[in-house]
């Protein structure tokens, strides 16, 4: 006779000290995905990212050009010093930021927004996977795949457009 067990692993929040049982993940359109937090890379990821690769680009590029070895000095101390400025122009223009935008209606500010998204490029894209209360936009060809996509949760009076900065920047001053 075989005992058949069923295992339910309940996500625990950390609140204050005190532990709270959240429920689990039931249905899509109950429990948003986003919240007001940045969902994208946080800084950290996105600086380690950019002063990495800058980082062994600058390497490898200096080491060809000055016929040195990688493992010496002076091609290290390039790529660390233009690593470190990569990362922070990494940092800057592509991390993950969110606008919190108040509303008066769904629609209202879904058409008040399509017209600087396309002129940036982006169109409007159909994501099932997404919750209800979710719009993604997106780039169409390489543009898209380089650049990210755009993303409005929509609640009763607020909106939360998150993107990367340089794009987050565009939205805001063609909104005010």
């Amino acid at each position: 006779m075989a005992i058949k067990y069923r295992l339910t692993i309940l996500p625990l929040n950390i609140h204050n000290g005190g532990h709270e049982i959240v429920q689990p993940y039931t249905e899509r359109t109950h429990q948003p995905i986003m919240t007001s937090n940045n969902l994208g890379p946080e800084h950290s990821l996105t600086f380690l990212y950019y002063f990495g690769t800058t980082t062994l680009i600058t390497i490898m590029l200096a080491s060809v050009v000055l016929h040195l070895s990688p493992m010496s000095g002076l091609p290290n101390q390039l790529g660390l010093a233009m690593g470190l400025a990569g990362g922070m122009l990494g940092l800057y223009f592509n991390r993950s930021i969110t606008l919190k935008q108040t509303i008066k209606g769904h629609k209202v500010f879904l058409n008040q927004i399509s017209q600087p998204l396309e002129k940036l490029g982006y169109t409007q894209v159909e994501d099932d996977s997404m919750p209800a209360d979710i719009v993604v936009y997106a780039r169409r060809n390489l543009r898209g795949i380089l650049s990210g996509k755009v993303y409005i949760r929509l609640d009763a009076k607020t909106a939360y457009i998150t993107s990367r900065a340089v794009h987050i920047r565009g939205l805001k001053r063609a909104l005010e």
